[in-house]
């Protein structure tokens, strides 16, 4: 891949694509919400059950947000845990927090021991929900329903937080083999970055819409809802435990893509309403699904024919969001893909994380060693950041790249 990318000096890049984009210095809210409201008003933002919500009503609702979460944790700052199985009251409190200058966990409800491993790393001054988790809450820890959080006198007009773009404001889980999970942290220009990249490799346009089929506490929701917000795009948001609810949001929204993990996206297309909706609606390019190390081509091509669409492979983590994927416009069912824009990949040796002194045009296999503007700004503990070597995330995945740019992942190490 010539057109500048580090570490790869041939092969396939898609046309009208830039492979590098410059980031602006923006908070999350006003890049996402405050400018495309300007100028999308009437818009729809996020869509939902035959609802909507357009981007000036989505930036009245995150200013009432704020300003509640201004009124219960006040206006120098806070840290405030969200545990909201709806996918919308998600979305819109996520919002209203960073604007609000708060530094936010986005909860993971799936497991109850993982979601107290998850509060007891994070330590919020408040936990904000939909439903009962006062296990696992220490005595110091504040709970408010999304009721009462919607009923508290209003606060103060503006936080007074000073906002620093590049210090940690969002706490991410990650789930481990075995079921525990650690947090990484986002910052306002790591997740905007995130927005800009992803969106632009998608080559994605006013007029689409993206489906989030999860919750937001997984980097693949996150990456459903904020680059459609950033290119002042729609969101159809769906709660993938409800596959009627999924296949119906395909059938009135017609997205343009769907990004899901792959075994979330095969027990989807047992379901067989989602896999008709997937197959008979128009304008649905393909159904992006997440990996995290080699997998088989013939899972892929059974997807493709499960949901009558083509199966779009994608290399990420809830550190660097994606790292590297299948193009529309060309892929082969055997590689991940390509590097997204504005990430950079080196080879590294799979035994110590050093950058090997050669580019991958010169080497049999190595581990995928990731720098990019979308990378997590800070780790749960100090061991963790030793990830990153001389500059490269250790993704703990080997990989070999072929002429034509496309990497091949061959395992992942333990």
């Amino acid at each position: 891949m010539s057109k500048g990318a580090v570490g790869l000096v041939a092969g396939y890049w898609p046309d009208d694509v830039y492979r590098y984009l410059a980031i602006p210095g923006l908070a999350l809210d006003e890049g996402l919400v405050t400018r495309p409201a300007k100028r999308r008003a009437e818009h729809p933002a996020l869509l939902w059950n035959g609802n909507r919500l357009s981007y000036q009503q989505l930036a009245d609702e995150m200013d009432r947000t704020m300003k509640a979460f201004v009124g219960h944790v006040g206006d120098q700052g806070g840290r405030v845990a969200i545990g909201v199985r709806d996918p919308v009251g998600a979305a819109t409190m996520l919002l209203g927090a960073l604007r609000a200058r708060l530094t936010v966990l986005l909860a993971d409800l799936s497991a109850r021991e993982g979601l107290r491993a998850q509060l007891l790393a994070f330590q919020p001054d408040w936990v904000i929900s939909d439903e009962e988790i006062t296990g696992g809450l220490d005595p110091g820890i504040r709970l408010l329903t999304t009721r009462e959080l919607s009923q508290v006198p209003q606060g103060s007009a503006r936080p007074r937080a000073r906002l620093d773009l590049k210090a940690p404001a969002v706490a991410v889980p990650t789930i481990e083999e075995g079921g525990g999970s650690r947090l990484v942290y986002h910052s306002h220009a790591s997740l905007l970055a995130g927005a800009i990249s992803w969106s632009t490799f998608l080559a994605l346009k006013e007029d689409d819409t993206l489906l989030c089929a999860g919750p937001l506490s997984t980097w693949e929701s996150l990456y459903s809802v904020l680059p459609a917000l950033f290119r002042g795009a729609a969101a159809a948001l769906a709660d993938s435990r409800e596959p009627d609810a999924v296949a119906e949001a395909v059938r009135l929204h017609h997205p343009r893509f769907m990004l899901l993990p792959m075994q979330e996206a095969f027990r989807l297309a047992s379901h067989r309403g989602l896999a008709r909706a997937t197959r008979e609606t128009e304008g649905l390019e393909g159904i992006f699904v997440s990996v995290t190390g080699a997998f088989g081509i013939g899972e892929r091509r059974k997807l493709a024919h499960l949901l009558g669409k083509p199966i779009l492979t994608v290399l990420g983590n809830a550190e660097a969001g994606p790292i590297a994927a299948s193009h529309p416009t060309w892929y082969l069912d055997a590689a991940v893909g390509i590097p997204v824009t504005n990430v950079d990949v080196w080879p590294l040796n799979p035994e110590t994380g050093n950058p090997l002194l050669i580019p991958w045009e010169a080497v049999e296999y190595g581990e995928i060693g990731v720098k990019s503007l979308m990378a997590a700004v800070a780790y749960q503990t100090a061991e963790e950041a030793q990830r990153i070597l001389e500059g490269w995330l250790r993704t703990r995945v080997v990989a070999t790249m072929d002429p034509n740019g496309l990497f091949y992942l061959r395992s992942a190490l333990v």
